[in-house]
């Protein structure tokens, strides 16, 4: 096995992780997750359970507040190759999110 490809296969078996993020939320509406944030919550949860760095994830769009919300994101590994990842909002505490990052077994096509 190449060495790229047991690093990529560091990166992306089995990760799932989890991460917080507090949000303002006005009045009672419903917090959200804006896309920058996510992009970048995703990217640094990703990265602390591969130990392992990635060139960018990017989101479609940010992500309700609302427990089972998806958003869907693409991480890009550190040699190009870029993978699916699946947010899923898990909980919704006192203005807190709790997202779940789910990275897809197999590279995009």
């Amino acid at each position: 096995m190449s060495r790229v490809n047991s690093t990529l296969r560091l990166l992306v078996a089995g990760t799932a992780v989890a991460g917080v993020l507090l949000t303002g939320c006005s009045g009672g509406s419903q917090p959200t997750v804006s896309k920058t944030e996510l992009q970048s919550m995703a990217k640094d949860r990703l990265e602390a359970a591969a130990k392992k760095k990635a060139k960018s994830v990017t989101c479609d769009d940010g992500i309700a507040g609302k427990v089972g919300a998806t958003q869907h994101c693409v991480l890009t590994a550190g040699n190009g190759t870029k993978y699916g990842v699946t947010a899923t909002v898990k909980a919704v505490k006192d203005g807190k999110v709790n997202i779940d990052f789910k990275v897809d077994d197999k590279p995009m096509g």
